[in-house]
């Protein structure tokens, strides 16, 4: 079998090797006459560390390379620390492999040393491809034709290949430039800049900067946004003055290290949006040519690497006779990770260049919020770190987790919960995701209400509860009455996401299910508004609900998911104020332990595609930010429950969050409430959002003779 790969990059170098290592010849074809020093630093995570273990490099790449202590993220005016995450021998341990600072020509030429000279021609230039049964022929200007039985493009972003199998895509621009320059060390001498990542953010600017070759070269990657450098200077070599006035008011570490540089080089930071597909018959795409991705997660070189391990690995599984087989099951293996890894880097770009006070702010809490709930910082980087792509290619192609952080493969047992899991794993967007809370905002509501809109005939009317929006929704042909009974519902989505305009279809169920009205309360979101901010507004909903005339006998409380928390905080709340208690609490798949601490979140990773632990521990630290997460009017699972009212309690077994039921339901009984609780099997998170399932209907029963019994 002889493979052919276009483009010499990291990527493109590492198949080649991995494929000799598995007994199978390579030849890259690569345009450059030579392998020149050019860029700066790049970041080896564990995920590739591994890969290069595997074949006999790590020890070369050791050499050459600094292991940070840590990434250290701080402001960049006064120097305060922001977040941390831990690295060193105590990353090693937690991620299976060191993470590396290296040059990149260090690497590259590591890379290129490992191959016979004969198998990387340079100086070619490829202009295309064909291809039949039999192999495929690579193009050449000025140069006779190669052949091969398969063909890997590895072209960067810019791909020929790429383009000419698919056509032409929109490359974006990301509206930022980066600066990159390199410090010699004796230049940093007496400044503080230890072997970690030093890393200052600030109004949508940062710098990235590190050590790559121990005590000899310092890196800096400085962003900026585009409009603070004029077009003329977007060459190779950027004007020095321009850096250090997008940079002048540091604060005095940063700057001592700014004022060392006397040379940089720009340029845009650009990306393409995941694609469909990346292979036809006998060619596929990797590395920049299949996901080209922004830099912010530093993972654009891990990924390639992996994408070289998986198809190194299909090929030899596969063998000569079934290569399209293997091209075939290769994208399988890596379309749907590349997927999630690509919008989780343009998340991160948004996240470390907010530039409006407000949003900083909000951002820099919920960092504080991880560190609380998330010390090793995993809910960051255990999707990309704790990858190893050795082991994970072992296993059924289908375990392989994409954007929804579920497995591929994960079957229900009915076509009517099937249908509802597909519902929840396609309800955000890769685009919803690259765009942080904002866009996950918007995809929740439209996922809402688009596939539950509230029908025609549901009266839905304005309301104003002790100064807080909401929504009144009562079922077609009922009547207002004194002694109906209200339900006072909190949505969904993480204290984050959701609304009441997205609750109205489930709150006229409601309505129709007590035989009353049901009340869904608009209650602010973080990150903006952090915990007090949506108990306050619930407390104020309850007053002003009372204070309108309708008695607390008469009230049942009600959420789903982090809605359930935050309907079990205000009873909690109310008790401690003195206030009388609604009649019941209706909790459904409740959010109730924002510290994570339920085995099932573990258990069950990769079967719920509505709730995982990375985005559970964006959410809640979110919300409490700075505030003790333990707090029982944050986790209510925490909280003295006695004197509560009644609770009815339902969740799905093998559901993320079914720990915060079951320990609920457990000390519930031990503090004497009246507790009913219905388990449900084959289902999905907050399955009663979904109105086909027959489990919906039943559980609506139940809780309309529920509340008949509460109410009286």
């Amino acid at each position: 079998m002889h493979v052919l790969i276009v483009g010499a990059g990291i990527a493109g170098l590492t198949a080649a090797i991995a494929l000799r290592h598995k007994g199978i010849d390579a030849t890259i074809i690569e345009q450059a006459p030579q392998l020149s020093e050019i860029g700066a630093g790049i970041q080896i995570a564990s995920n590739g560390s591994v890969v290069l273990r595997e074949l006999g490099l790590e020890q070369a790449v050791a050499a050459k390379s600094v292991i940070p202590k840590s990434f250290d993220m701080r402001d960049i005016r006064n120097g305060k620390l922001l977040y941390v995450s831990p690295l060193g021998e105590e990353g090693a341990q937690r991620w299976g492999a060191p993470l590396y600072n290296i040059h990149r020509a260090d690497l590259i030429e590591i890379l290129a040393d490992a191959l016979p000279s004969e198998s990387v021609r340079l100086g070619v230039h490829c202009t295309g491809f064909t291809q039949d049964d039999k192999g495929v022929t690579v193009h050449v200007e000025d140069g006779d034709d190669l052949h091969g039985h398969v063909l890997i493009a590895a072209d960067g972003i810019h791909s020929v290949i790429r383009k000419q199998l698919f056509g032409e895509d929109d490359v974006h621009f990301s509206n930022i430039l980066m600066w990159r320059a390199l410090i010699p060390a004796e230049k940093l001498e007496g400044i503080d800049l230890d072997e970690r990542g030093n890393y200052w953010f600030g109004p949508g600017r940062t710098l990235i900067t590190y050590w790559i070759r121990p005590k000899n070269l310092y890196s800096i990657l400085a962003s900026v946004p585009s409009g603070e450098v004029h077009r003329e200077s977007w060459t190779e070599s950027g004007d020095i003055d321009e850096l250090r006035a997008s940079f002048a008011d540091l604060e005095p570490r940063a700057q001592a290290m700014m004022d060392q540089i006397d040379t940089a080089f720009l340029t845009g930071m650009f990306y393409r949006d995941p694609i469909d597909r990346w292979t036809d018959r006998r060619v596929t795409l990797m590395g920049d040519a299949a996901h080209p991705m922004v830099p912010f997660l530093a993972q654009g070189a891990c990924q390639g690497i992996e994408d070289a391990w998986v198809l190194a690995t299909m090929l030899e599984h596969y063998g000569e006779d079934n290569l399209e087989t293997a091209l075939e099951e290769y994208e399988q293996r890596r379309r749907p990770r590349t997927t999630r890894v690509q919008s989780g880097a343009r998340a991160m770009v948004k996240l470390v260049h907010e530039s409006e006070p407000e949003r900083i702010k909000a951002r820099n809490g919920r960092w504080k919020g991880m560190q609380h709930i998330d010390p090793m910082t995993e809910a960051t980087w255990a999707f990309v770190w704790d990858y190893n792509v050795l082991e994970e290619v072992k296993r059924p192609a289908g375990e392989v987790q994409g954007l929804s952080a579920t497995r591929e493969d994960k079957k229900m047992e009915r076509p009517e919960s099937q249908r509802a899991f597909d519902m929840w794993k396609s309800a955000f967007t890769a685009e919803d995701v690259a765009r942080g809370h904002d866009g996950m905002r918007e995809g929740y509501d439209r996922f809402l209400t688009t596939h539950f809109p509230a029908p025609d005939d549901l009266s839905v009317e304005n309301a104003e509860l002790g100064g807080v929006e909401a929504l009144r929704v009562r079922a077609a042909g009922a009547t207002a009455a004194d002694n109906r009974t209200t339900v006072l519902h909190f949505h969904g989505g993480g204290y984050m996401l959701g609304s009441a305009k997205g609750s109205v279809e489930y709150a006229g169920r409601l309505a129709k299910a007590v035989g009353g009205d049901c009340v869904t309360v608009d209650y602010r979101l973080a990150p903006e508004n952090p915990y007090p901010a949506a108990l306050d507004d619930a407390v104020d909903a309850y007053r002003g609900l009372v204070n309108s005339g309708v008695a607390p006998s008469r009230i049942l409380l009600s959420g789903e998911s982090s809605g359930s928390g935050l309907a079990l905080a205000l009873a909690l709340t109310l008790k401690m104020a003195g206030d009388k208690q609604p009649a019941g609490i209706i909790a459904i798949c409740p959010f109730a332990d924002l510290t994570l601490s339920g085995a099932s979140i573990k258990e069950f990773a990769g079967q719920d595609p509505a709730a995982n632990r990375d985005t559970l521990a964006f959410m809640a630290a979110s919300y409490f930010q700075e505030h003790e997460p333990r707090d029982p009017l944050v986790s209510p699972l925490f909280g003295d429950l006695k004197g509560l009212p009644p609770l009815f309690l339902s969740a799905v077994e093998g559901e993320s969050l079914y720990s915060d039921s079951s320990r609920l339901l457990e000390r519930a009984r031990e503090a004497d409430v009246d507790v009913t609780m219905v388990p449900v099997k084959d289902s999905v998170h907050v399955y009663t959002l979904f109105p086909f399932l027959p489990e919906t209907t039943e559980t609506l029963n139940e809780i309309s003779r529920w509340a008949r019994r509460v109410t009286g």
